[in-house]
Order: structure tokens, then C-alpha cells, then sequence
């Protein structure tokens, strides 16, 4: 059995045999460096490059041997689908910092900010952050973790059970930011608990607008209320200036993932839009779905 061959059998197994070691390696090179060379690096542009070169290109390669010239033209029309009901974009652009605004809120109570301060929230840390996010960074993170692997983990294995193993796939992807943080063993337990629900409403969108375009949005609104992009801050990093609020992001998220998944009694839409299969039918293994 040849490469290519193996990668028709087991695209899964081929997109994780490219990203864990160009992925992690590319996002590592800030704490080399530092390590190294005693030099300190963003780690922003190197995300971004990891993001195109270990997640992005090896769909796009996978996707072409897997499923040819159909497969790839499927792909482009899901990530640039932004016609949909405007109820999607309301979920992303309001209800999304809604609810992380609300948390701060009733743990830190109102900012203090000036008007033009609130403004330059908005515009700048939450609107072009999450614009920056989406562009860079958050749209082909999607069109791999939502539209090349969980779709077909979905299709063979059931939406939930999917979610939960791109959850775990999902946790490790960020394990070099970890590292550089210096966090803790229990953090990467708690970040693939809190990513299911995560996933879980990554996937609700996805199987009822057919769209990797609203799918990368949602994720970057939540990104954008709690951090930044390479331009600068976030919408809470501005209101809240010197406190923690990274952690309202996730709290958000898993919120509203648990009532996706109690609305949906966890079908997450699949009932609404079936997911499709890819054009060459996988094994029934889990990394060859």
C-alpha cells in the first residue's frame, strides 16, 4: 500500500501525522528561541503560521487526495458561505460577548471607563480583534477541527462522540501555549473537559448553516472578548485593565455549548442537516473516519 493509498484509508491519521510535528513545531520556536538565545518572541505570528502550515495546507492537500477537485470545491464554498440567516451573526457578534460581558459584570461589577473608552472597546478590542482573529487565525483553524475532522468523526461515530474526541484533539493542538506558559499538569485536563461543550456548539452551527465562514466567526467573537489578535487587546482587557478575564471566554462558551446540547437534546442538529460523507468512504476505525 503506497502514501497515497494510505491517506484515502485514513485522512484523519494523515492531517494528525502533519500537524503534531509541523504544528507544534512552528509554535515552539518562541520558547526555543528564548530558551536558546535568550531572545522573547510574540508568539501571535507564530500561531498564525502554525495555524496555515499545520492545520490549513494539510486539509487542503488531504482533502484534494481524498476526495479530488469535488472535495476541494466543497471545501472553498463552506468556508466562504456567508449567506445564512442573520440570527447566526447575532449569536457570534452579540450574545457570544453578551454573555462574557455579563459574567465580568457580576464578578467585577461595571467598569470604570469613560464613554470613549467603551467605544474603543468595541471598535477596537472586540470588532477589528475579532475581524484580525477570524482572518488570520480562527477561520482555517475551523475548516480543520470543524470542517475536516469532526464532520466526519460526526458522520461515523454520532455528533457528540465526535465532539468529544475533536475536544481532546483539539486541547492537544494547544499544548505548545501551555508549555510556554509554564501551566500546570491539571490545565490540559480541564481544558479538554471545558472544550466539549465548546465543540459541541462549534458543530450545532456548523450542521444547520453548512457554513465554516459563521462557524470561524462565532469562534472568534469568543476570542476577541477575552484576549487579542496581533493588532492588540480584547474587548475585556480593555474594561477590566490589570484583571483575569481569560477565563470568561471558556465560562461562556461552555454555558452556552450545555444549553446547545440541552436544547438539542444533543443531536446538535444533525437531525436538521445530516452531515455528509466524504466522497471516498473511510473504514469504520476512529482515524479513519
Amino acid at each position: 500500500m503506497n502514501v497515497t493509498e494510505l491517506v484515502r484509508k485514513h485522512p484523519i491519521a494523515a492531517f494528525l501525522a502533519w500537524f503534531f510535528p509541523v504544528g507544534w513545531a512552528i509554535a515552539l520556536i518562541p520558547l526555543i528561541a528564548q530558551r536558546t538565545m535568550d531572545v522573547e518572541w510574540s508568539m501571535e505570528p507564530f500561531i498564525i503560521a502554525s495555524t496555515w502550515l499545520g492545520l490549513l495546507l494539510p486539509i487542503v492537500v488531504i482533502t484534494n487526495i481524498v476526495e479530488g477537485r469535488h472535495g476541494l470545491r466543497l471545501l472553498r464554498q463552506r468556508v466562504t458561505r456567508f449567506r445564512t440567516n442573520i440570527g447566526w451573526y447575532a449569536l457570534g457578534l452579540l450574545v457570544v460577548p453578551g454573555v462574557v460581558l455579563a459574567l465580568a459584570l457580576v464578578t467585577f461589577g461595571p467598569p470604570s471607563i469613560s464613554p470613549s473608552g467603551w467605544l474603543t472597546a468595541i471598535g477596537i478590542g472586540f470588532l477589528l480583534q475579532t475581524a484580525v482573529g477570524f482572518a488570520t487565525t480562527n477561520l482555517w483553524e475551523e475548516a480543520a477541527w470543524m470542517g475536516f475532522v469532526q464532520v466526519r468523526l460526526q458522520t461515523r461515530h454520532g455528533v457528540m462522540v465526535a465532539a468529544v474526541i475533536t475536544a481532546l484533539l483539539f486541547m492537544l493542538q494547544h499544548v505548545p501555549l501551555m508549555v510556554v506558559q509554564d501551566m500546570g499538569l491539571i490545565i490540559p485536563v480541564a481544558f479538554f473537559v471545558l472544550a466539549i461543550p465548546f465543540r459541541a456548539l462549534m458543530a450545532w452551527v456548523y450542521n444547520r448553516t453548512d457554513s465554516l465562514f459563521v462557524v470561524g466567526l462565532v469562534h472568534a467573537a469568543g476570542d476577541a472578548a477575552v484576549a487579542g489578535t496581533i493588532t492588540g487587546v480584547g474587548l475585556l482587557p480593555r474594561l477590566y485593565e490589570g484583571y483575569d478575564v481569560g477565563f470568561f471566554g471558556i465560562a461562556a462558551n461552555v454555558i452556552i455549548g450545555l444549553i446547545v446540547i440541552g436544547v438539542t437534546r444533543a443531536r446538535l442538529g444533525m437531525s436538521a442537516r445530516p452531515s455528509p460523507r466524504p466522497v471516498t468512504e473511510a473504514a469504520p476505525q476512529f482515524l479513519s473516519a
